[in-house]
C-alpha cells in the first residue's frame, strides 16, 4: 500500500492518478504476483491504501483550538486543516474517484465529512450559540464549506493559490462570516 501512496503523492495536483499493478509491484520492489496475493484486485489496493489516511484525519479533526478569542481560533482552525489537506490532497483525489464504485470508501469519506464539521461546531460554539436555530444553521453550513476540502481543492488546484494564500483567504471568509454573528446572545 505504501507504494500506491508513493505514486499517487508524486503526481501534480490536477492529476488523478491510479498506478497499474505493474508499477506497484515495481516500486515495492516485488512482483505483479505477489501484489494480487494480498490484493483481489488494483481497486481493493486503492481502497486499502485510501483507507491509510484515517490516522491523519484523526490527528488533525479531533482537536479544539483552546484559544479564547475567535480571531485565534480562526488561525488555529485554519492551520489545522492547511496541514490536514496538503497532507492528504492526491489520496483524497483518488478516494474521491473511487468513491463512485465503493461504498466503503463513500462510507469513510462521509466520516471524514462529519469528523470536520462537528470539529468546526465545537470551535466555534460560542458563536454558534448567540444566533437563533435557523440562523446557526446557516452559519454552521457557511463556515463548514469555508473550511471544507471542496473550497481548499478548489482554491488550490482550480485558482492555483498557494498555501499562504489559500490560509490567507479561507482565514478572510471565517472572519467576515463571524463578523456578522453579534456579541452576545439575541432575545
Amino acid at each position: 500500500m505504501g507504494a500506491v501512496l508513493d505514486i499517487v503523492r508524486e503526481c501534480p495536483p490536477e492529476v488523478i492518478y491510479l498506478p497499474s499493478a505493474a508499477e506497484v509491484a515495481a516500486r515495492a520492489r516485488v512482483s505483479e504476483r505477489t501484489v494480487f496475493r494480498h490484493f483481489a484486485d488494483l481497486n481493493a489496493l486503492f481502497v486499502a491504501a485510501a483507507s491509510r489516511i484515517r490516522p491523519i484525519q484523526q490527528i488533525y479533526l479531533g482537536p479544539r483550538p483552546d484559544a479564547r478569542s475567535v480571531e485565534e481560533r480562526i488561525e488555529a482552525l485554519v492551520g489545522l486543516r492547511s496541514k490536514l489537506y496538503e497532507k492528504i490532497a492526491p489520496v483524497r483525489r483518488v478516494a474521491i474517484y473511487l468513491s463512485k464504485t465503493h461504498p466503503l470508501v463513500v462510507e469513510q469519506l462521509a466520516e471524514a465529512y462529519a469528523k470536520a464539521r462537528a470539529q468546526v461546531a465545537d470551535v466555534f460554539a460560542p458563536e454558534l450559540s448567540r444566533l437563533d436555530a435557523k440562523r446557526r444553521s446557516v452559519m454552521l453550513d457557511a463556515l463548514d464549506v469555508a473550511t471544507s476540502w471542496s473550497s481548499w481543492d478548489t482554491l488550490r488546484t482550480l485558482q492555483g493559490c498557494s498555501v499562504p494564500r489559500t490560509r490567507k483567504i479561507v482565514t478572510e471568509v471565517l472572519t467576515d462570516l463571524l463578523a456578522t454573528v453579534p456579541k452576545t446572545k439575541r432575545r
